[in-house]
């Protein structure tokens, strides 16, 4: 019945400094200004001019109160300290739109791990193996072995749920913020879902598609090169709080066993980067007392992630984590018939089948 129109909406900045006491201080300002521009007198442009400089160093006080509150209550957050400073000192990156569209980065993120794999060759996978620690099988040293993933109460998975950032996926149904407001009605079912999944030892379907969003791996790169963009997933929401669940009897199992390796600074508890570089600096000095010569010796893989092979991560879980039965068959379901496509300024590619790797930036995968 009425003409489409079409409406260019800004998007407004966060000032959560800004106070009732700043904005009474902004709202004196605009009298006094139209109170001038009506008179023309001077006494109402000094009062103006008073005013201005009043709201302004209040704000400025308000802003400095707010990241200096902030700052205090998560000095014990260092990613979110790193992430709040970057934001006070970076200046704004101009973004540009590469020459590509999605479906140059699938292919070139397809391409690239087929070639990566291509020169894996039989022989040093043999060769390696040879290397590779022997864990305690389960029928040996294990405290006990993990045969099945228990079931969870409404309460444990609603912590879950609760403490989940609510990071929306174009794949999602409705946006993840919702999905925790009308948590009380959806539980129950959701519950099920979960606790279902857990005892057939089957990931559905809807869980296993990602959205790979291209991201520079650093912001002065080239962004006219392929080269320099890392794939970076985007699972649906509750596909996540469903790898949390899982991660937490893994993490559990793996603990107690005693499994881990001992120097592993990543994806556990307590054991972060800070941890790695005290062991570092801590062997260095060591080793200086004692007037000997320290080498550091640094490996990164390219395209660790997305290069895992699935039948050899099955075969290790199996032999020398000692993971079988359901839960090892809902692990095998977990890598299986995964799909992705990929979403770039505006348009998105085919799906395509996924045969190596985990997901980045999922809960399970690390």
């Amino acid at each position: 019945m009425a003409p489409v129109s079409t409406m260019t909406r800004r998007p407004k900045k966060s000032t959560p400094w800004f106070t009732d006491e700043t904005r009474d201080l902004k709202q004196a300002c605009r009298k006094m200004e139209r109170a001038w521009r009506k008179s023309k007198l001077e006494v109402f442009y000094l009062a103006w001019h008073d005013s201005v400089l009043n709201y302004k160093r209040a704000l400025n006080t308000a802003r400095t109160a707010y990241f200096s509150s902030l700052i205090n209550n998560n000095k014990h957050n260092p990613r979110f300290l790193f992430n709040t400073v970057a934001k006070l000192t970076q200046k704004p990156q101009s973004v540009s739109c590469a020459p590509f569209d999605a479906n140059d980065f699938l292919d070139f993120f397809c391409n690239k791990i087929d070639e990566i794999r291509i020169e894996i060759n039989s022989s040093s996978l043999a060769s390696s193996s040879n290397f590779v620690k022997k864990f305690p099988t389960a029928d040996s040293q294990l405290v006990s072995a993990l045969n099945t993933f228990e079931n969870i109460s409404l309460e444990i998975l609603s912590k879950i749920v609760s403490s989940s950032k609510p990071t929306t996926c174009v794949l999602d149904p409705f946006p993840a913020k919702l999905f925790k407001e009308l948590w009380p009605a959806l539980g129950p079912t959701m519950l099920n879902i979960v606790n279902s999944s857990l005892m057939t030892g089957v990931v559905p379907s809807s869980f296993k598609s990602a959205v790979v969003k291209p991201i520079l791996k650093k912001p002065h790169l080239d962004p006219g090169s392929l080269n320099n963009y890392r794939p970076v997933s985007n699972l649906p929401f509750f596909s996540k709080v469903l790898e949390r669940v899982v991660s937490q009897q893994l993490s559990g199992y793996l603990l107690n066993n005693n499994l881990l390796e001992p120097f592993q600074s990543a994806f556990r508890a307590c054991h972060s980067t800070e941890t790695a570089l005290t062991k570092v600096v801590n062997d260095i000095l060591l080793t200086l007392d004692s007037n000997s010569t320290s080498v550091l010796m640094l490996l990164d893989l390219s395209a660790a992630f997305d290069t895992i092979d699935h039948g050899i991560l099955s075969d290790r879980l199996e032999s020398q984590f000692g993971i079988s039965g359901l839960a090892l068959a809902w692990l095998k379901s977990y890598l299986s018939e995964r799909t992705q496509c990929v979403s770039y300024n505006g348009t998105s590619s085919i799906f395509t089948a996924v045969k190596y790797g985990v997901p980045q930036r999922s809960v399970l995968g690390p």
